[in-house]
């Protein structure tokens, strides 16, 4: 039926359907190609994702999906009354040398020279709005279980434990408000093309296709926040190597502002690893993923101590000049 619709549309021959994509997604000659549902999607949204897409082929990625044009002259079909959009570029093999730290600020600065105005993907400034949100709903969860009394580990661990990564993402919050007041952004501090969650595999697992509905526009220190994260979580007693290298990497192209610094430090101290464990547990999971989230809770809370460490050392880690920038220190860390 797809097939069909896709033929009819477009004049694309589906020939081979591509597994693993987050998107529906196949091969027709030397092109890849992806099926973007859209049904709940707004028009400026859209409008902003195909700009950021166009933006980046201009600036020479061979690797950012176009959106692609149906003979009906729109770039949205429909198919068993569902909305889409067709990605399409060509499929191409991964760099032989893979340096993640380049490649990000490469990508980081190609994003920043845009010209056009982006406002419905973007986060730029919404940091503080969001994690206050996310604080505040897990202590409404909090104070309910609190007086209902824990009825298993995971609740009891919640409740012991919740105080301190509250306050570790109220310190966030403040760091990064303290920044917004004492520091001056530089041209580096623009807006780029960032990924909603950039880890190690977000190129690599999507057959180095860059989606622009992967994307939002925000500090550039989102992604580099992010791949660190999950570096240092896979490699707790082993990070210090792999992040130093990919903060070098990355800084031979786009050294860090003061600005910078202290916005990618904010984003290290707010414990995403926790509140997503907690949220993911309360969203009404499996009881074979319960079980898994029970396990990743301890683990967390276990390692709190380590993971302070780790953010003791940060700015000597990312080869930030703290002393020269003047950058504030966490107290209690």
């Amino acid at each position: 039926m797809i097939e069909e619709i896709i033929f009819n549309n477009y004049g694309i021959q589906v020939e081979r359907e591509e597994a693993n994509s987050r998107f529906p997604s196949f091969r027709s000659g030397n092109m890849f190609y992806s099926i973007v549902p859209i049904e709940n999607m707004e028009q400026e949204e859209l409008v902003e994702r195909h700009k950021m897409s166009q933006h980046m082929i201009s600036q020479g990625d061979r690797h950012v999906s176009a959106f692609v044009l149906a003979n009906h002259g729109s770039y949205v079909s429909e198919a068993d009354e569902q909305l889409f959009i067709l990605l399409g570029n060509q499929a191409l093999d991964g760099p032989k040398n893979f340096n993640p730290g380049r490649r990000l600020a490469r990508f980081h600065q190609r994003g920043r020279g845009i010209n056009e105005t982006i406002s419905a993907c973007s986060r730029i400034g919404k940091w503080k709005e969001l994690w206050e949100k996310r604080i505040d709903q897990l202590e409404r969860i909090w104070r309910d279980k609190l007086t209902a009394h824990p009825d298993n580990q995971f609740e009891k661990l919640f409740i012991e434990t919740f105080p301190y990564y509250m306050v570790l993402g109220e310190n966030a919050i403040q760091y990064l408000v303290d920044t917004e007041i004492d520091d001056t952004p530089q041209i580096v501090d623009s807006g780029t093309v960032c990924y909603e969650r950039f880890l190690h595999d977000t190129w690599k697992s999507n057959k180095w296709v860059k989606n622009p509905f992967d994307w939002v526009f925000d500090h550039g220190t989102r992604d580099v926040a992010e791949w660190v994260r999950e570096h240092y979580f896979t490699n707790v007693h082993t990070h210090q190597r792999g992040i130093g290298r990919f903060f070098h990497e990355y800084q031979t192209i786009e050294p860090f502002s003061s600005f910078s610094a202290r916005l990618l430090y904010s984003r290290m101290l707010f414990p995403i690893h926790y509140f997503e464990t907690v949220e993911e547990y309360f969203s009404k999971t499996t009881e074979a993923r319960s079980n898994e989230l029970e396990d990743k809770i301890a683990q967390i809370t276990k390692s709190s101590q380590q993971y302070e460490s780790f953010l003791k050392h940060f700015y000597d880690l990312a080869e930030v000049p703290a002393k020269q920038y003047d950058l504030p220190k966490i107290d209690w860390i």
